[in-house]
């Protein structure tokens, strides 16, 4: 693998979108990454749709830049093939329960044994201590409990969920930084250590100001819907033909979209005049952008506001995000043949860096696609051991 963490092997137990991706991440920059899935029937995901002829989509976007071995870990030979993976790995991966390495008898003092210098990721639902540890939890109880459903949807309707797993993705960034952190603490220290990342931890420190203005003032925060918090106009708007995303609220750009949509008195109209005084009358301001923006279509509006320098984006359904030029551009979305799915897409290599590249190396791996490279080449095992060990359900 090329990429900034070439040489750093991971072993990936995660299973679902928040351990998977952050492993991904860190194959994407260039570990090795190795992932063990139950024999036969593989990881969890391999079985959730979206699919593609027989092959789940939903594991396939997760776990590019991947090899996949086999192993049975409830097996007494099982956990002894682990423990040499463990030894001769850089970091490991996990987002079982809190307590389920501790019950395979992998507890931080035998990890330490067998591996001083090994970084341990574990990802959980609310962490490895606390009265929530033993809960179970996934992206939506995070979103729940967080207080982000409260802030989420029409002011006077349902608490919503957002459109996708943002809690899992915002987690696996988290344990993608904190792994990479504790890899250069190591280098310095020759230690590996522990990072204890908790879905409920990570989306709740994305609560922005809502938390210190409760906290200092006792107001709770209401929805802003499609509006920005601060300043306005700044809102989904109705087209001709759809809708587009406008942001002119701060001062600058206000003084530009008055022109645009012919009404340059505005910017002198006390009611409009400062971002303080357009907050007090926001459905005023939204009413004469409104009006403008209905006569035009979501491209007219689009050309006229970005060649001014006001920040506007069409509000795309999925084709047209895939057909965006700028999204083909930076290759957000890579394509390939798959077996047994024939050509899908799997996301692309999102950082972008200049001396050190990531790329996709690897398409998602079959199960066990690598159990003889890893077994053999990896910890010396001859063929005709593992075939003993497949036939015996170990591997």
């Amino acid at each position: 693998m090329s990429g900034p963490l070439q040489g750093v092997r991971v072993l990936d137990l995660s299973r679902y979108i928040s351990g998977p991706y952050c492993s991904m991440l860190l194959g994407d920059l260039g570990a090795e990454v190795i992932k063990i899935e139950k024999p036969v029937v593989g990881e969890e995901s391999r079985t959730m749709g979206p699919y593609a002829g027989d092959v789940s989509l939903y594991f396939t976007q997760y776990n590019k830049n991947k090899r996949s071995v086999t192993l049975n870990l409830r097996s007494g030979q099982g956990q002894e093939i682990l423990r040499g993976l463990i030894q001769q790995s850089d970091v490991l991966v996990e987002n079982f329960r809190p307590g389920t390495l501790d019950a395979m008898g992998l507890t931080q003092k035998v990890l330490d044994e067998l591996n001083p210098e090994l970084v341990v990721t574990s990802i959980s639902g609310f962490g490895q201590d606390g009265p929530y540890r033993d809960r179970v939890a996934f992206d939506c109880i995070a979103q729940a409990m967080s207080g982000l459903m409260s802030l989420t949807g029409e002011e006077d309707g349902t608490p919503l969920l957002t459109g996708t797993w943002v809690v899992d993705f915002v987690s696996a960034i988290y344990a993608a930084l904190g792994t990479v952190s504790a890899l250069y603490s190591r280098r310095n220290t020759g230690e590996g250590q522990r990072i204890d990342v908790s879905l409920l931890d990570c989306i709740s420190s994305l609560l922005a100001t809502t938390v210190p203005l409760y906290t200092t003032s006792g107001v709770v925060e209401k929805r802003w819907k499609n509006r920005d918090k601060v300043t306005a106009p700044a809102n989904a708007f109705k087209t001709r033909d759809g809708y587009i995303y406008i942001h002119a609220g701060t001062q600058p750009l206000f003084s530009r979209i008055v022109k645009i949509i012919g009404q340059p008195e505005l910017i002198d109209d006390p009611r409009f005049d400062t971002v303080s005084h357009r907050m007090e009358n926001i459905e005023a301001v939204e009413e004469a952008v409104q009006k403008w923006a209905q006569e035009l279509t979501t491209a007219e509006i689009d050309y006229l506001l970005s060649k001014s320098g006001i920040p506007v984006a069409p509000i795309s359904d999925i084709p047209g995000v895939v057909n965006n030029p700028q999204i083909q551009h930076r290759k957000v979305f890579e394509y390939m043949d798959y077996p047994g799915a024939g050509k899908i897409s799997i996301n692309g290599i999102t950082l972008k860096m200049s001396k050190t590249p990531g790329e996709i190396e690897l398409r998602p791996p079959l199960l066990g696609e690598h159990n003889d490279e890893v077994y053999n080449g990896l910890l010396g095992l001859k063929a005709d051991e593992i075939q003993r060990l497949q036939e015996q359900g170990v591997i």
